[in-house]
């Protein structure tokens, strides 16, 4: 493979995956906003609306924009750009069609929604979705632009309009939660109309995102398209067609997780009041969950997103210049990436687990921090499960195989509903059941995804470098963060605020340098590989 193609795929990954490192802070910080103006009932509205608005989500954010992704970048690598313009033209008009379609559903749809699915008769609980259907119709036709863009191998399209997406929630979605929840403070309904706000806050952050990608996606199609291009009159694709035979695989496997997390919102629950705990307890158990520990989680989790993104039309371009070397290096190189990042954030995240949820949420009870501690002790190898199979996907879309992850998510997605049935039950288990249940859903998906992968494309995956190595890697880097916050302890009292955060502030750097030097020490990336990261040229001299 020419050292340009492999460049740039590293080059599009780490764009995205520092804007999405950066949007999962960002994110983390609105929750913690949120929570200290709504509490805990309060951001349990927000925990329950989220799930359905992400599954009706799928439909727009995922198959389409993948196929997108996929079918112009295959065009692009034959300069066949009338056909690239009939793609995005095509799919643009039908991603309006499904926005209009999903945010009607979930606007009109809101009470039956919120009484069946939710299992809520609460009118705040209408107002919820309500609030947030709109957000459907812009994100839908954001995905146009961010699909394009990604084939062009452009990514920071997406990357600027997601950042814009986040600082614009924090700005108007917690300005709105403080006026509203202020302004009904004295009524029946002040916590349910906090929550409304920052849902509102959410639809016109996607509202002005559309407003700063447009101009991107305009400067791009310039900048690719020839000198003087007029469109000509190329004979029309079955591009519908084409688009559908991508996307609709895609978009169902990529559903099956929403559902399933629907199926938690509405189970969870009542699955714990069944072994006898008190429904508000039950409330703020799930609230832990998904405000303290997920939100935790999906921050590493984003960056194997980032991976899986560009390696789809890295690969299909591959693919369409008929590089089978090509292929097999980028799919090894991915996941190869997608370890060495995934097993040392599950790493940190288990030894600092208490110091960084006091770090986050520190003004919590006590006892909300000692649960989240103990779900996020084994949550966060999910983390490692999630890298992979994020990433095998990506690299299984590339090439063309979209049904596989279908059907092994699907897998993950049964046998999750079912861990959570059995061990949920279990009094001493309780909510520490979800837990599990992420964690048998992704790791068998990873493991179906990556040896799929192996058969399909060929790809090396050496046990040493991609996996083995990065695990010894993280495990001693492991030890020195929890050696470094405990001895700090030794001279601070760790019980304050300050003291803690700054003592898991020193742990993480000193994490972060231990882990760094390892991977150069132990050679886990070549000095080829080294070659095509960002700044990685200048460890190269570090070796020899």
């Amino acid at each position: 493979m020419e050292q340009g193609k492999k460049t740039r795929f590293i080059k599009g990954a780490a764009i995205l995956a520092a804007a999405s490192l950066i949007c999962k802070v960002l994110g983390v910080l609105f929750r913690v906003f949120a929570i200290r103006i709504l509490g805990e009932e309060g951001m349990y509205f927000y925990e329950k609306v989220y799930p359905t608005y992400s599954w009706l989500l799928i439909i727009s954010s995922s198959g389409i924009p993948i196929a997108i992704s996929r079918m112009v970048a295959a065009r692009i690598a034959r300069s066949a750009f009338d056909e690239t313009e009939q793609v995005f033209r095509k799919a643009f008009r039908m991603l309006l069609i499904v926005g209009l379609v999903t945010t009607a559903l979930m606007f009109f749809g809101a009470a039956p929604i919120a009484d069946y699915v939710l299992d809520s008769r609460d009118p705040g609980m209408r107002w919820a979705l309500m609030a947030l259907a709109p957000a459907l119709f812009f994100t839908s036709l954001l995905c146009a632009y961010r699909g394009y863009l990604q084939g062009l191998q452009r990514m920071n399209g997406t990357g600027l309009s997601q950042l814009a997406e986040q600082v614009f929630k924090m700005l108007f979605g917690l300005s709105l939660a403080a006026f509203l929840f202020r302004r009904f403070a004295h009524t029946p309904f002040g916590t349910a109309a906090g929550s409304v706000g920052i849902l509102l806050g959410v639809t016109i952050s996607e509202a002005l995102a559309l407003l700063v990608i447009y101009p991107i996606y305009r400067k791009e199609r310039r900048n690719v398209l020839p000198a003087g291009y007029v469109p000509g009159t190329a004979q029309q694709e079955p591009v519908v067609r084409d688009l559908l035979a991508i996307a609709v695989p895609i978009t169902l496997g990529a559903s099956i997780l929403p559902i399933a997390n629907v199926l938690d919102s509405a189970m969870i629950t009542r699955l714990l009041v069944s072994i006898g705990i008190e429904p508000e307890e039950a409330k703020r158990l799930y609230v832990i969950l998904c405000t303290y520990v997920r939100s935790i989680i999906n921050l590493p989790a984003g960056i194997s997103t980032s991976i899986s993104m560009a390696v789809v039309p890295a690969i299909a371009a591959a693919m369409a210049r008929r590089e089978t070397e090509g292929v097999k290096n980028l799919s090894a190189m991915s996941i190869k990436l997608a370890m060495a990042i995934g097993l040392p954030c599950a790493v940190g995240l288990s030894v600092l687990a208490r110091p960084i949820i006091f770090l986050l949420y520190g003004s919590i009870l006590p006892r909300s921090l000692e649960i989240a501690q103990g779900l996020m002790h084994v949550a966060a190898f999910t983390v490692v499960f999630i890298s992979l199979s994020q990433t095998a996907t990506g690299a299984l879309q590339g090439v063309g195989k979209h049904r596989l992850p279908l059907w092994f998510l699907l897998i993950g997605g049964v046998t999750k509903v079912l861990v959570n049935l059995v061990c949920i039950r279990v009094p001493q288990i309780n909510i520490l059941g979800a837990v599990f249940s992420n964690l048998a859903c992704y790791g068998i998906a990873a493991i179906l995804d990556t040896v799929a992968l192996v058969r399909v494309t060929g790809a090396r995956l050496p046990l040493g470098n991609t996996f083995l190595k990065p695990a010894f890697a993280s495990a001693v880097m492991g030890g020195f963060a929890y050696l470094t916050y405990h001895g700090l302890g030794r001279i601070v009292n760790l019980q304050r605020y300050l003291f803690s955060a700054a003592a898991c502030i020193v742990a993480i750097v000193v994490a972060i340098a231990v882990y760094a030097v390892l991977v150069l020490a132990l050679r886990i990336f070549s000095r080829e590989e080294l070659a095509y990261i960002p700044g990685g040229r200048k460890l190269m001299r570090f070796t020899k």
